[in-house]
């Protein structure tokens, strides 16, 4: 009896450490689209670190925007200036962000957003990889740090699993 009493304490302990590390410290999603082709595809999976406090230009995140799900990378961060010139070039603070692994256009959309936009604290430009008609900030405006559930650090490709 008190070998079942031991088995079901760990079983329970463990249960709550996967569930802190899954739901609390790490988050799990499929990527929904191909938005942010060629690195991230429709159908990979997506582990993000909750944690993480500050975002900077270049990382790859996970965020809400009524209640939907996106993935972008951040451009632009708290006191960054960003516009989009006629060419499809953002501009970062003045100088033409150089990107690598773009594909399509960084156009303007016909929206609400007015360029140029300089980000308050906690304000973040987020863009997809694949310019062609992805949802990002360029569609919704400028994303709040409460919106960011997360930094992407591992991408497995559903071929691989």
């Amino acid at each position: 009896m008190a070998e079942l009493k031991s088995f079901i304490l760990r079983l329970i302990t463990l249960a709550v450490m996967i569930y802190v590390l899954i739901f609390i410290i790490f988050g799990v999603r499929i990527s929904p689209n191909n938005e942010m082709l060629p690195r991230v595809r429709a159908g990979d999976l997506l582990f993000f670190y909750r944690l993480e406090n500050k975002f900077k230009s270049g990382d790859a995140v996970c965020y809400k925007v009524d209640g939907e799900k996106y993935v972008g990378r951040v451009v632009g961060a708290s006191g960054d200036s960003i516009d989009i010139d006629d060419n499809g070039n953002v501009i970062l603070n003045g100088a033409v962000l150089v990107e690598n692994d773009i594909k399509g256009s960084t156009g303007k959309y016909d929206t609400n957003v007015t360029y140029p936009i300089v980000l308050g604290e906690n304000e973040y430009f987020i863009l997809a990889d694949n310019r062609t008609l992805a949802k990002d900030s360029r569609y919704f405006g400028v994303i709040n740090k409460k919106s960011i559930e997360g930094k992407i650090i591992i991408v497995i490709r559903k071929d691989n699993i």
